[in-house]
């Protein structure tokens, strides 16, 4: 990503507001994981920006699962993004889809430049557009008329890309937030 890079976010009533990336950090400088495919950005906007646009819409550290563990098999996973473009013109529309982890901790190669890093398999496939998207486990368990509902919300990882092969078996390949105690100081 560039200068000429750009961020939406959800603006009054849903409609998309696009913020140009060097109003939110300057300089823009990238934190790049050395093992994983994960970065971050220290974001340095003006406090007119922070009161106009920005409030409220972070998470808090706490939320994100640091610890470096496999995720229960049993734990319905959501998936936030926007594939292949949908829910960010017209509307502000995040798309999502739930899923459960299919395997504990594995270390494979990387799908962009073929190094070890480790993962977690979801059970179905990403779409373009769900890359980089964030994965929560919501806390949301229904069975019969009981529902706990956001009270262990966490964050516990990133979309990393589609395992395929030619037979059209797909999985997802996840990055576990655990990373990025690496790059948060």
């Amino acid at each position: 990503m560039d200068s000429t890079a750009y961020v939406i976010i959800q603006g009054e009533n849903n409609k998309p507001i696009k913020l140009d990336l060097k109003q939110l950090a300057n300089p823009i400088k990238w934190i790049d994981h050395k093992e994983a495919d994960l970065s971050i950005l220290e974001l340095n906007p003006s406090k007119e920006l922070i009161s106009k646009y920005l409030q409220q819409r972070f998470i808090p550290y706490e939320m994100i699962d640091t610890t470096p563990k496999s995720i229960s098999r049993n734990t319905q996973l959501t998936i936030i993004g926007f594939p292949l473009g949908l829910g960010i013109l017209g509307y502000f529309s995040p798309l999502t889809y739930r899923t459960f982890p299919s395997s504990g901790l594995l270390t494979l190669n990387r799908f962009d430049i073929k190094t070890p890093q480790t993962f977690i398999i979801l059970e179905n496939p990403s779409t373009e557009g769900y890359s980089g998207g964030p994965v929560y486990d919501l806390s949301i368990i229904e069975s019969g008329v009981m529902k706990l509902t956001g009270n262990g919300t966490k964050l516990l990882g990133f979309i990393h890309g589609t395992l395929a092969d030619g037979t059209g078996g797909k999985l997802t390949a996840l990055t576990p937030a655990f990373y990025l105690s690496d790059l948060i100081k």
